[in-house]
């Protein structure tokens, strides 16, 4: 935690030492910023985005701090993309997965070089609420992990609820 402090001319109004800004700031000011980051999209504002300090100026106790919020990234790929088909796949990720349900590709032969494509659902916190993200085909589970990190304004926390038998009681701690 910061130390804050009142100036004289100022009475009421708390300051701190901000270090992502490198400048002493109001409670108020790092609060507006905050809010500017990430619900506004400020780019002038996106270094407060993530910032800790700044959603508990601003009342948010279960803000996400995920530093893929509200990024254009490919829940595939993982790469930055310009823009995002169904809110999900970068272009070629969502090329790639029409030619495996149609079975062909722009030669006209079967690709061969695409993982399979399943159906796959995680459960997740966000915030206080349970969520289910299911998605009809994708690659893998991180897939989704990245999804519900990239669309989900409030904190997110990933459970398991595998099998575990086998595996000695020491263990199953960790």
């Amino acid at each position: 935690m910061p130390d804050y402090y009142e100036l004289p001319e100022l009475p009421g109004k708390k300051f701190f030492r901000c270090d992502r800004y490198n400048a002493n700031l109001s409670t108020e000011t790092c609060a507006d910023n905050w809010r500017a980051g990430n619900h506004e999209g400020i780019e002038s504002r996106l270094r407060c985005k993530v910032c800790p300090l700044g959603a508990l100026h601003a009342g948010e106790t279960a803000a996400s701090m995920s530093p893929l919020k509200g990024m254009l990234i490919c829940g595939r790929c993982h790469t930055g993309a310009a823009r995002l088909i169904a809110k999900h796949l970068c272009v070629s990720c969502y090329n790639r997965q029409r030619e495996y349900v149609i079975g062909r590709n722009a030669k006209g032969t079967r690709p061969t070089k695409l993982a399979p494509l399943d159906a796959r659902r995680i459960r997740y916190m966000s915030g206080n609420s349970p969520k289910i993200l299911a998605l009809n085909l994708s690659v893998d589970t991180e897939e989704l992990i990245i999804t519900a990190l990239r669309d989900s304004k409030d904190k997110v926390r990933f459970g398991f609820l595998g099998d575990i038998r086998g595996i000695p009681a020491q263990l199953r701690l960790w």
